[in-house]
């Protein structure tokens, strides 16, 4: 079992507490909003959606959105609370959409469990399901290193993240055929920083 299906065991256990801690968008309101102002087209993937949260706000602006998550009892949660929307139990890092079929990919706190040795290759999946004028939204933690992380939150149970610092990240998508076109840093009361950066395909 490797760190990424470890850390799908601890969401499943505690699916409906996840739920109820970030079942709220307005943490994340001006992002999402800048998203949806940069996008061409309609279609979007979120990748990891969680209970669907992102989902729904998508939905109801006028778009469709598809779900992928590996936790199936998130994915529960999400397809009662985003009925009209298609949910799929899926790997963001083995991507099975036909080339070239979505006009954004939403990747909130998600992107951040694919372990480093991973990580290149699911962009490059991502690159591949995103028409020409694609866009990427990809937040992780900063830091260094990779590692699970216990949290009281879950019972004391961890989960892995992978960190990053803003050149890092920079370069890995970049160099997987996108152009950063917007960096957002954010820091927590409890003192960690988000790293969220916008990226286009890149058309050279």
């Amino acid at each position: 079992m490797d760190e990424l299906a470890k850390t799908i065991q601890t969401y499943n256990r505690y699916a409906e507490k996840y739920f109820q801690k970030n079942c709220s968008v307005e943490c994340i309101k001006e992002i999402l909003e800048f998203f949806i102002k940069n996008i061409c087209g309609k279609r979007i993937l979120d990748v990891g959606c969680g209970p669907g949260r992102d989902v729904k706000f998508f939905c109801d602006r006028g778009f469709e959105a598809i779900g992928i998550d590996l936790s199936r009892n998130l994915l529960e949660i999400a397809r009662k609370n985003v009925p009209k929307a298609r949910f799929y139990l899926m790997d963001m890092r083995n991507l099975t959409f036909p080339d070239k079929y979505f006009d954004g990919i939403w990747a909130c706190a998600s992107f951040l469990h694919v372990s480093k040795r991973d990580a290149e290759r699911t962009l490059n999946g991502f690159h591949r399901v995103l028409k020409s004028s694609g866009l990427l939204y990809i937040s992780v933690k900063e830091g260094v290193g990779e590692e699970f992380v216990s949290s009281l939150d879950y019972g004391g149970n961890g989960r892995y993240f992978v960190f990053y610092s803003r050149e890092e990240l920079r370069k890995l998508i970049e160099n997987s055929g996108f152009k950063v076109i917007k960096e957002v840093i954010e820091k927590e009361k409890r003192g960690k920083t988000w790293i969220n950066m916008f990226a286009k395909v890149n058309q050279n």
